[in-house]
């Protein structure tokens, strides 16, 4: 999708902006994905500086690009100083390495809510921690900023088996439309409340392709041969 609105322009110049210090880590690597025609497409080898990835466009992540993606939607959010955020930490223990940074964020925003499996943490009044209670949600990394005037999101599912956080790949996509991060905000919230129907349909409309692992495995081997 083309970005042809004001508020789209502008919170794409912003994003660009917040994204570009957090890609000069060396381990930040993202690609490209085209299912109509090879599956993967190298957009930047492993181990070098990753540029601004294309919006809405698939692509496959590694937990690097996915923590500076977040963080780059984050700063925008703190920026704006009004709004909601919702974020996925598949597991709350996820969350504590961010703690700091999202208790600044509740001072600023109208809400901050936060989803993961186990025990919420201690000592953040103004968070709001929401159960992941569907094993096809803590597939997810998402992140959903929403306010009058900006919206911006992170939609992205784990597509390996790993549980270590340095090897999680992920496949989705960001976008700035302010009525798709709209309707990713609605139903999250709709979620929330354990709404199957709700969930079935999320599945439906992401549309995050399914790539097997043998073909991640491959293409990563291959990427990492090229390097040495």
């Amino acid at each position: 999708m083309i970005i042809d609105t004001r508020e789209e322009r502008q919170t794409h110049k912003r994003f660009t902006k917040s994204l570009k210090p957090y890609l000069a880590d060396g381990n930040v690597a993202i690609h490209g994905y085209d299912p109509n025609q090879e599956g993967l497409k190298k957009i930047v080898k492993l181990g070098e500086r990753a540029g601004v990835p294309e919006v809405e466009i698939t692509h496959i992540f590694n937990n690097q690009a996915m923590l500076a993606i977040s963080h780059a939607i984050e700063d925008i959010a703190s920026e704006v100083r009004n709004g909601e955020l919702i974020s996925t930490f598949q597991r709350f223990d996820n969350f504590k390495p961010q703690k700091k940074r999202y208790l600044g964020l509740a001072e600023d925003l109208d809400a901050v809510r936060v989803w993961g499996e186990g025990d919420p943490p201690k000592r953040c009044p103004k968070i709001d921690f929401v159960p992941v209670f569907r094993n096809e949600l803590k597939r997810y990394w998402v992140v959903i900023f929403t306010s009058p005037e900006t919206n911006a999101a992170l939609i992205c599912r784990q597509i390996n088996r790993s549980s270590k956080f340095d090897k999680k790949v992920f496949a989705g996509f960001y976008t700035f439309n302010p009525f798709l991060v709209e309707s990713m905000r609605r139903q999250f919230n709709l979620m929330s409340v354990g709404l199957d129907r709700v969930i079935n349909q999320w599945e439906k409309e992401v549309q995050i392709p399914s790539i097997s692992f043998s073909e991640i495995k491959n293409y990563f081997q291959e990427s990492e041969s090229s390097q040495s």
